[in-house]
């Protein structure tokens, strides 16, 4: 097929791309393509016309304005009704975003996972990524975790919170493919200036996606501290205040340390990353296996064409 076919550098990274999103099962247009794509010296009348001639190869798969490696079509009817859903929950998560903002410490909040991509399936969790007040991370997760024990019998649907990081430490560590991915589709709710320095300090993500743009800011909810608020930031910050975050801090690593005693060393770290500066709790390896299977489709699509991705 090599000889066949000229995969230029452009068509390598188009479907590189639609690999990406086939572990996900979820067929791109051609503007998300050009949004996703790996390099950014192009244009979106090219990749169409790349798109177009790997279609008649029957390398890429076509159906009305999608694009994919599957030739299924029941992947394009369940990404339009996964829209329609996260439309709809959107209206939820920033109602819920309003509320958490209210908590003391939080200064900003954006939506993670399939909902920042526009997609939800029935079972779908919303999940948000926040930002607290430095040395605030393990207080911030506490409380929120509480009132959802409290108040929403603990129930994820409306209320996943698993990722935390405070002000001061703002660029995330880990860089590959599937990060760069979370943080540039990460859809700010809360907080314009720290979403705006949150992107400024994780301009590598620009390496994988330098074609992605910033989020609208139009939308975001800005308001200043209520006088509860106030109030509760000025009781605990101080010593008092450090010395409650240092306790969750122990609290959760105690808890996560006796339910997943099964994890190796290196395993746990992957999975529960603490520190005074972040929270990160992803207990199932979403990330491993994401970045395993994206290995596995870039190695079967080189064998099956003969060429290098």
């Amino acid at each position: 097929m090599e000889s066949e076919i000229n995969f230029t550098s452009l068509r390598r990274s188009i479907l590189r791309t639609l690999a990406y999103y086939d572990i996900f099962s979820y067929p791109l247009t051609a503007d998300e393509i050009y949004l996703n794509l790996g390099v950014n010296h192009t244009s979106l009348v090219e990749i169409k016309s790349e798109l177009e001639k790997l279609s008649s190869d029957n390398i890429v798969f076509c159906k009305g304005e999608f694009y994919q490696l599957k030739d299924d079509d029941k992947y394009i009817y369940r990404r339009s009704a996964g829209n329609k859903l996260a439309e709809k929950r959107l209206k939820t998560a920033r109602r819920v975003s309003s509320f958490i903002s209210r908590f003391p410490f939080i200064r900003g909040i954006l939506l993670s996972g399939s909902i920042s991509k526009g997609f939800m399936e029935d079972d779908a969790d919303i999940d948000y990524f926040v930002i607290t007040h430095p040395n605030r991370v393990w207080f911030s997760r506490f409380v929120l975790m509480l009132f959802k024990k409290l108040f929403l019998f603990n129930s994820k649907r409306n209320f996943c919170i698993n990722y935390f990081v405070d002000t001061e430490h703002l660029e995330i560590e880990e860089k590959n493919i599937f990060t760069a991915t979370e943080i540039v589709t990460l859809l700010p709710t809360f907080g314009v200036n720290i979403y705006e320095e949150f992107y400024n300090k994780n301009l590598w993500t620009r390496e994988f996606y330098p074609n992605f743009p910033m989020r609208e800011t139009k939308n975001i909810l800005d308001r200043k501290n209520g006088i509860l608020k106030s109030l509760l930031e000025k009781i605990l910050g101080n010593k008092l205040g450090d010395k409650f975050d240092d306790f969750a801090m122990a609290l959760f690593e105690r808890f996560n340390k006796t339910k997943y005693k099964n994890y190796d060393g290196e395993d746990f770290k992957l999975a529960f990353k603490s520190s005074k500066k972040e929270s990160k709790h992803h207990p199932k390896f979403f990330q491993r296996k994401v970045l395993q299977e994206f290995e596995g489709k870039i190695q079967s699509l080189q064998e099956q064409l003969k060429i290098s991705l």
